[in-house]
This record gives C-alpha cells, structure tokens and sequence, in this order.
C-alpha cells in the first residue's frame, strides 16, 4: 500500500512506477515504485523527513552515472536530484564561490568556471553525473580530486535538518567522501572553492585531464570505471592482463578500449553485474588481487551463479 506524498511537495513532484532505465548511463534497471524529484532545498527537506517518519530507507539517483540499478522493482523511495540545479557565484578578491545546488551537473560547473577562467575544477573535466554525486564519491582523475576543490558541502540530516561541513575539515578518501557513509544523509549543495586565472591556462589544464580519459569508451553505453584501482596499481592493467578485454555475457561486453569499462549492448543489469564478477575473479586468480567496486549497485539482486559468485 503506497503512503501519502510528502507534505509541502506537489503532486506533479511525486511520481509512481518509473522506469529508472532511461534515467542511469549504462540504460537498465528495473522500476521506481515512488519517485521523489524535488526542485528546492525545502522540498528536498521535506522528502528526506518524510521518508525517515515513515521508517523507510531510500536511494538518491543524480545524473545516472557509476550506478548498476537491478532489473527487480525497487521498492524504497527513490530521490531523484536532476531538478535540483543552479549555480550562484561569490567572489572575494581573486577567490571565487560557487553555490551548486547537488542535482546540478558537473559539467555546468566546469563550464562557467572555463568561461571565465577561474582555475580548480579542471580536474573535473569529463566528470558526468552531477555535483552532489561527484562530492560524494570524490570524483577525480590523476590531476587530483573534486574534494580539493570543496569549500564547503550543505547536507541534510536524517531527520530533515541542515548541517554544514567545512571542506578542508573532511576526510577525503579515494574515491569517497565519510559524510555520507551508511546512506542516511544527503547533499543539498556544494560549494567550490575556485581562483581567478587565465582563461587559457584554465582551458590548457581541463584539456590535459580530457587526454587521460581519451582511452575510455564516449560512444558506447557505459557508468564509468567498474572498479577501483587498488593500491599502486591499475584496475584497468589488471583486467587486461588477465584476458578481459573484450569478453561478454549476455548483451553487455568489455570494452576493448579501456578494460574498466563495461559496456552495454541491450543486455541487462544482470549481464553487466555477472561479467562484472567474473573479471573480478579472473584477476583474483591470476594477481591474487581482488577488485572493489567503484559503481554502486543498488536494488535487490539475484545471485549471479555464471560468474562464480
């Protein structure tokens, strides 16, 4: 039995069995029973009390990249942040502020500071999916990472009020942010801390960092790195030296560009997490070395007994 929409949220805000495929980069996953998509921070506040009062996890989907959804309905709520975006600029001296409401894309951010040369979010180029999503999982390449560049992140409590956190006071991990360990917090908005610099040098380093992902696959349906790169090594190299490049499983198939990358070919989220697994355990026996996750699953999943796992 569905439960009430959340006071102070509009109904056209509240939506009932939602595809979440179209709305992820790899193009699966199952259907949303509930669907928040607020478009304020006081709505937003509203959702997220109103999903702990009633007792009951969820799941926050930005832009849809670095997730794997499962083919299975997903029965908690789904808060979906795309409509939550907008940028406002502080300056002081040569330091600029950018206020990003979470749900706003990386890429927009990069963009305005591109366009008037202010240097610190270079090392986001190429990012997708969105700020709060970037934050969360300290997004980056081998330039640096996004929390560097924070100032400042708003989040929301369990029980729907706003706590701030100052940047520099986080402990920023590869590949994630603790704020948000055990998923009953949420970002609201991020600040980035930027400098006033040359347009062109600001441009020269976005363009190195677009360079380091030029073996990755752009046209393909893909979520971004598979899996973590483990210490003082590279997932990448160990996928391809232990023969994956290339392989499939249903309709989705390794990328014979980049070994981290699985891309998509009609297949479902049970082919992407099965092959997935099964170059998991391939470098295992070959380097003893086992992989983490990068991407984030999510939903009810089946065991996935052709992987081997």
């Amino acid at each position: 039995m569905r439960n009430p929409p959340a006071p102070d949220i509009p109904d056209s805000r509240v939506m009932y069995d939602v595809p979440l495929a179209p709305l992820v980069t790899w193009g699966v996953g199952g259907v949303a029973r509930i669907m928040f998509v607020p478009r304020t921070e006081n709505e937003l506040s509203s959702v997220i009390s109103w999903v702990h009062s009633n007792g009951t996890d969820f799941f926050v989907l930005g832009g849809g990249s670095n997730v794997l959804i499962s083919d299975a309905a997903f029965e908690i709520p789904v808060i979906n942040t795309a409509r939550m975006s907008a940028i406002a600029v502080r300056q002081s001296g040569d330091t600029v502020y950018m206020d990003c409401l979470a749900g706003t894309p990386m890429k927009e951010a990069l963009s305005l500071s591109l366009e008037n040369g202010w240097s610190g979010l270079e090392r986001a180029a190429g990012i997708p999916g969105t700020v709060g999503g970037a934050v969360a999982g300290n997004a980056g390449s081998k330039t640096g990472f996004i929390g560097a560049s924070v100032e400042r992140v708003v989040t929301l409590e369990p029980d729907g009020s706003r706590a701030e956190w100052s940047g520099r006071d986080i402990e920023w991990g590869y590949r994630s942010c603790p704020l948000f360990d055990g998923g009953k917090r949420i970002a609201q908005s991020v600040t980035f801390r930027t400098e006033r610099s040359s347009g062109d040098k600001v441009a020269r380093l976005a363009a190195e960092t677009m360079r380091e992902r030029k073996s990755q696959p752009v046209s393909a349906r893909t979520a971004g790195c598979v899996f973590k790169n483990p210490s003082g090594n590279s997932a990448g190299k160990l996928l391809d030296e232990s023969g994956c490049k290339g392989i499939s499983m249903g309709g989705a198939r390794v990328s014979e560009f980049h070994a981290n990358f699985i891309e998509n070919h009609s297949g479902s989220a049970r082919d992407i997490l099965s092959l997935a697994l099964l170059c998991r355990k391939k470098v295992l026996e070959k380097f003893g070395t086992y992989l983490d996750f990068e991407v984030k699953t999510a939903g009810v999943w089946e065991v996935c007994p052709d992987a081997g796992e």
